[in-house]
């Protein structure tokens, strides 16, 4: 019996995967860099509110915007990252609990005006 996945990522074109390894989502940051997608979010599935999460798309700048968010409006932040290695790094580290790849202070909060 296969057990349940923790973690499910999901690209523009439709395609979803659960658990990734870190080489498949640096390849799935990699196809935004190429052109191919144009986004990238990994969900934690074991948070029943469907709002842990982190996601990445190119900037203006060329670079990438990476959000993530820990299930509530008051935990969701933003950060900068200079290349898709940079991203992948940020995504990995989230999806796989290792350190922090950005200091807290580059981890800004997000803010909606509704």
């Amino acid at each position: 019996m296969r057990a349940r996945a923790t973690l499910r990522a999901s690209v523009e074109s439709g395609n979803n995967w659960d658990d990734p390894s870190e080489d498949h989502l640096f390849m799935l940051v990699e196809d935004i860099e190429r052109g191919d997608e144009s986004y990238l979010i990994v969900e934690r599935l074991s948070d029943s509110s469907g709002q842990s999460y982190i996601q990445t798309m190119r900037n203006e700048e060329g670079g990438f915007l990476v959000e993530r968010r820990d299930g509530a409006p008051d935990k969701h932040f933003q950060t900068t990252a200079s290349d898709f290695r940079h991203a992948h790094a940020l995504i990995a580290a989230w999806a796989f609990g290792e350190p922090e790849v950005a200091t807290p202070s580059e981890w800004l909060p997000v803010r909606f005006v509704g």
